[in-house]
């Protein structure tokens, strides 16, 4: 039997667990048609959130995730990396990877991710 550590880590960047507010849309989609969900953890490259809907692999997003150290939210394009379905009711965990985003935007989660003294 393999343990969890005969799996090397895949991850790039170091994750806080934090439930924030993330509204997201197909990239394709109207700017009117935003799902709500949360959080459940955010890296400098990527998201992890709770959905009420399967979503698939490499489908575009564009999130609007609610840092708590900003005035507006920041906007990210992205792409689902995974889906994991939830063991009960209809929920999904999707990670998200980052792939574009302003510079301003990318300044604010590295000093939320970065920064311990701007999550207390």
């Amino acid at each position: 039997m393999q343990s969890k550590s005969d799996f090397p880590e895949r991850r790039q960047f170091e994750r806080i667990n934090t439930a924030m507010s993330v509204q997201y849309r197909g990239i394709r989609q109207a700017n009117g048609s935003v799902i709500s969900a949360i959080s459940r953890d955010i890296s400098t490259g990527g998201v992890r959130m709770l959905v009420n809907e399967f979503i698939s692999v490499f489908t575009r997003l564009v999130l609007d995730i609610a840092v708590p150290s900003t005035t507006k939210p920041v906007r990210v394009v992205s792409k689902v990396a995974w889906v994991r379905k939830r063991p009960y009711g209809e929920q999904y965990e999707v990670g998200v990877e980052f792939v574009d985003m302003p510079d301003e935007d990318r300044r604010s989660i590295f000093d939320f991710v970065e920064r311990p003294v701007l999550r207390q």
